[in-house]
């Protein structure tokens, strides 16, 4: 992901000088606002008219907030040095901005607004992203990362089911959550995919770094049925979530990305942050799915632990990863993450053990420890990534050139 050497003509602020810039800050500043109403209405401390139950807030906000934002910080970067296309900048990328801002306002304000105002509103923005991402996708060097199109679009489908069914425009048989479901089980196979491209630059700089000689190689089949399994499981997710045939395809899935993670650069590379990272993203995908593929086939086990570990572990992590990386590399610094990620690190793995492992095995804790200590951690990893990111992101390049 390589910025361009080509000026941008008539850029002025730092801040909007490319996609994951405005994003990024975006992402990591709403991460912890979008668990305020529903902590609040557990602890019975806050009461807030979302316009929808709590959970299902709570969740759409980290979807299709947080993680959007990060989202579309990362494909309007990665895109123009793929595809070899113009980046979005200056005021058509403060338009999209404020266009996302605009759905967090109407969700906020679910309670009091027109539902279809809302569901507007919201759907704008990812289908402008879509909009913005398939043309350059399906013309010339974008058509080899045209999956990415396509994961988009899903996502933004997703939405949209999500939004009709809220609405009660869908047959019961397809509720909001199964709509959230998919949205996230679709992120967890962008990470699968997305790995190919970036694991593979970070794997090599962090070995050379670490002066190992074990040559990086990754084997294209072994990520093939990682991703394909992967992608089997959200569809039999989506039509059968709970079902033991789903939890065999989840343990499928899981066992798949294992055997992918022992092509990992495991040993000094692994001291790289930014190695780490990406790294503890994956093996929270595969832990997560085993979760949920043995949730499915014993009783007693809570299906909603495995879901912690996909949904807050692997995709927080990988949001945490792209968001550091990406924020060092296009803003032309050294690839040294700052010694404050590493108590980010910290505080996201203790989150994520907290939300994995308290309804596994102190469920009476559950309150305490699996959402308030939990929610604590998480504004903790994602301010600590504020404090060390903001000034570079709203700072220009010391070299000079774009991004």
């Amino acid at each position: 992901m390589s910025a361009s050497s080509a000026a941008i003509p008539g850029q002025r602020v730092a801040l909007l000088a490319y996609g994951f810039r405005p994003f990024f800050l975006l992402a990591a500043l709403y991460a912890p606002l979008a668990l305020v109403p529903w902590v609040g209405g557990l602890l019975q401390q806050l009461t807030l008219d979302t316009g929808m139950p709590p959970l299902l807030w709570h969740a759409h906000e980290m979807l299709f907030g947080f993680v959007a934002a990060a989202l579309a910080g990362f494909l309007l970067t990665a895109i123009p040095s793929w595809a070899k296309v113009a980046p979005l900048t200056n005021l058509p990328l403060a338009a999209l901005a404020l266009l996302w801002l605009a759905g967090r306002a109407a969700v906020w304000l679910a309670g009091w607004l027109p539902a279809p105002l809302v569901a507007a509103v919201n759907l704008a923005f990812p289908l402008v992203l879509v909009a913005w991402a398939l043309p350059a996708l399906l013309t010339g060097e974008g058509r080899r990362h045209l999956s990415l199109g396509a994961l988009l679009t899903l996502f933004a489908a997703a939405e949209l089911g999500f939004h009709l069914a809220w609405l009660g425009a869908l047959p019961a048989r397809f509720a909001p959550l199964d709509w959230l479901h998919l949205a996230a089980n679709l992120l967890l196979v962008l990470i699968a995919v997305t790995a190919s491209r970036i694991v593979r630059v970070v794997a090599m700089a962090a070995v050379a770094a670490s002066g190992a000689e074990r040559p990086v190689r990754f084997t294209p089949a072994r990520e093939h049925l990682a991703v394909a399994t992967l992608l089997l499981f959200v569809a039999a997710d989506f039509v059968a979530r709970g079902h033991p045939v789903t939890g065999w395809i989840a343990l499928a899935a899981a066992a798949a990305q294992a055997d992918r993670l022992a092509e990992w650069p495991w040993g000094r590379a692994m001291g790289r942050l930014y190695l780490l990272l990406l790294t503890l993203a994956y093996v929270w995908l595969t832990l997560g799915l085993a979760l949920v593929g043995l949730a499915a086939l014993l009783e007693g086990w809570p299906a909603y632990a495995g879901r912690h570990a996909l949904f807050l572990g692997a995709i927080g992590s990988a949001v945490l990863a792209v968001l550091c990386i990406a924020g060092l590399r296009h803003t032309g610094r050294p690839l040294r993450l700052p010694r404050a990620i590493w108590g980010a690190l910290a505080c996201l793995l203790a989150a994520v053990a907290l939300r994995t492992g308290v309804p596994l095995l102190w469920p009476q804790h559950y309150l305490v420890l699996g959402v308030v200590g939990a929610s604590l951690l998480w504004l903790l990893a994602f301010g600590l990534y504020v404090l060390s990111y903001a000034r570079l992101l709203c700072r220009a390049r010391p070299d000079g050139l774009p991004g």
